[in-house]
């Protein structure tokens, strides 16, 4: 899962974010590389909080809509 994004993070961060992706799969979420780079960004300290959820609300405002099927 785009291995090149974790280069700057310790074996603990780095095991911290992959824990976050394990525990959201579970969820059925499936994180894109953007949200991938997000989270690394953050564990890293390259953004606070507040800028990894404005990222991420960003990204949702431009996804396109859930459709239910039925």
């Amino acid at each position: 899962m785009w291995p090149e994004l974790f280069g700057d993070l310790d074996d603990l961060r780095r095991a911290t974010v992959r824990q976050v992706f394990a525990s959201e799969y579970l969820t059925g979420w499936e994180p894109d590389r953007a949200a991938v780079a997000d989270l690394v960004e953050l564990a890293g300290g390259h953004i606070d909080f507040d800028g990894y959820t404005q990222r991420s609300a960003k990204r949702m405002d431009s996804a396109p809509p859930l459709t239910l099927g039925g």
